[in-house]
């Protein structure tokens, strides 16, 4: 019996699935784990692959993601694993099928969830979660007039515009002896449930709607027990960009997915059924961006803010949005490049080409450095200007059509240390005839609102009195160091009394709102000028 046991066990490993699951933490942060998954034991549920919809650019990207779909489909059907096609309210055609009919017999499942057959919008893990897409119109992101003659032509065809769905799409195979056709939560559970089916994926549209949704969706999968997963290149979202968060389409869909991974369930992708490369979409239904790059040290990144409050918008979000809320500005991309302790010269020796070259063509590029490099390197006052001379001609090069803006640094230290620095780049400004953005002033008349009002607070959990420590704990950053991190005054009252508590300038969500603020308020007018002289 052990030596049949053990040939079993080698026969199951030989036919497994090596999968690499991909996860989130709250921060964003990714983690990977390798599964091996036993086909007999897992299905694939194609959700809404329609063979049209009411929205033209989702049918162009749902065509284009359909033939690779099929491609896995046909392997891991090959492997065993259960296909399980869900093209929802669309049963009638299909109605008298074998696939069909495979679904419907399935036995009623010992253990039937409470509530299987209905819509999931939410699971206890997203509650406190900030929804990452404003889907509240709908997700359309045609362009009106496009939308318009697609909704007459779906009209002509004796098709509802609003829900011209009529069946799968023909990419998509269907093989009527090993496959099920259902749109039914609880006909899904009772056949994954009747064939001990406990691993189950989820592909097709769209994300943020039905994929997630539906009584076979998602939330449900995960909520009741099953281990699932997201094919994370084989969905789309229904986002129209011009909503929250005002991001391209492709980035609102990565968005939707990273919330997946901190909230609902692990993802994977194609590749790993099939090899090659993922799936990524041509970008024929995208819509033209200015493109902008942030370049600076840790008043640029944000780290602590990112790390300390990562589902609110960040500096590069609030840029964004702000001029989103300018409606007759072009929609923006905004790339924060800015890293910690960087200055010019290890920007230029060390990620110049993977951060910055890299990047799309840029319309502009903000660079504020001179913190780091006043203290840490030689000679500051002859290498700086040589340095940032070097980085601009860089920009030119690797970015032609970017207009560069340097930038003046915030008041950091209480010395008002950045004066001096600022003076050089002033002067640097003028020798690349460059005009010269001075965020200083702003920052400096709201810090007279509160001179701590801006900055975090960072200190070390050993200069904090032992009877006082209590309060720290929910704030305490380990490390060999251990530190006390707090993003506003919430603490000032118990451990404000400290030497030099708020000593720590870096920038809060305060102090990155009014970096942003000023940002779009002296950009926008560049912009406007800019189009008005093509």
């Amino acid at each position: 019996m052990r030596t049949l046991a053990l040939l079993l066990a080698l026969t199951l490993l030989a036919h497994s699935a090596d999968l690499t699951l991909q996860s989130r933490a709250p921060s964003g942060k990714a983690s990977l784990v390798k599964e091996q998954w036993q086909p007999a034991r897992t299905a694939i549920i194609v959700c809404d692959m329609w063979d049209l919809h009411h929205c033209k650019n989702a049918v162009t990207r749902e065509a284009e993601m359909a033939p690779r779909m099929n491609e896995v489909l046909e392997k891991a059907r090959k492997d065993g694993v259960l296909i399980i096609h869900a093209p929802s309210s669309c049963m009638k055609p299909y109605e008298e099928t074998p696939a069909r009919q495979r679904a419907k017999s399935a036995p009623t499942a010992a253990r039937l969830p409470d509530k299987i057959g209905e819509w999931c919008k939410q699971i206890p893990a997203e509650e406190m979660a900030v929804y990452p897409l404003d889907q509240t119109d709908g997700g359309e992101d045609d362009d009106p007039a496009e939308h318009a003659a697609w909704a007459k032509e779906l009209e002509a065809k004796g098709l509802n515009p609003k829900a011209p769905w009529t069946k799968q799409i023909d990419t998509l195979r269907i093989d009527q002896d090993k496959d099920a056709i259902s749109d039914s939560g609880v006909e899904i559970w009772n056949l994954l449930e009747s064939k001990n089916i406990d691993n189950v994926i989820l592909m097709g549209v769209h994300l943020n709607m039905c994929v997630s949704g539906r009584p076979f969706g998602l939330r449900q999968m995960a909520k009741n027990g099953k281990h699932v997963v997201l094919m994370r290149d084989m969905t789309d979202t229904m986002y129209n960009p011009a909503r929250w968060p005002f991001v391209s389409h492709t980035r609102g869909t990565e968005l939707f997915i990273q919330h997946v991974e901190k909230r609902i369930c692990p993802t994977i992708t194609s590749d790993q059924f099939i090899g090659g490369q993922p799936l990524a979409f041509s970008g024929v239904t995208a819509k033209k961006r200015l493109q902008i790059i942030l370049l600076g040290d840790s008043t640029t990144e944000a780290s602590i803010p990112k790390k300390l409050a990562p589902d609110e918008p960040q500096i590069e979000d609030t840029l964004r949005i702000l001029l989103a809320a300018q409606t007759d500005l072009p929609p923006c991309d905004v790339y924060n490049e800015g890293v910690s302790g960087e200055y010019i010269r290890r920007l230029l020796d060390t990620r110049y080409d993977k951060a910055v070259k890299t990047k799309p063509q840029a319309d502009y590029i903000f660079i504020r450095y001179g913190l780091n490099d006043q203290a840490k390197i030689k000679d500051f006052k002859s290498s700086f200007p040589k340095d940032f001379h070097e980085l601009f001609g860089r920009l030119r090069k690797d970015h032609p059509k970017a207009m560069l803006i340097p930038m003046t640094a915030i008041p950091y230290a209480l010395n008002n240390l950045h004066e001096d620095i600022n003076a050089l780049i002033k002067q640097i400004a003028v020798e690349e005839k460059l005009t010269l953005f001075d965020i200083a002033p702003r920052y400096t008349a709201e810090l007279k609102k509160g001179p701590d009002m801006l900055n975090y607070r960072r200190y070390s959990l050993a200069k904090i009195p032992e009877n006082l420590r209590a309060f720290a704990t929910p704030y305490i950053q380990p490390g060999t160091d251990p530190q006390v991190i707090v993003m506003d005054n919430r603490l000032d009252g118990i451990f404000g009394h400290l030497p030099g508590w708020a000593g720590d300038r870096h920038p809060n969500l305060a102090g990155y709102n009014v970096i942003a603020d000023e940002t779009a308020k002296w950009l926008a007018p560049v912009i406007r000028a800019q189009l008005n002289a093509k």
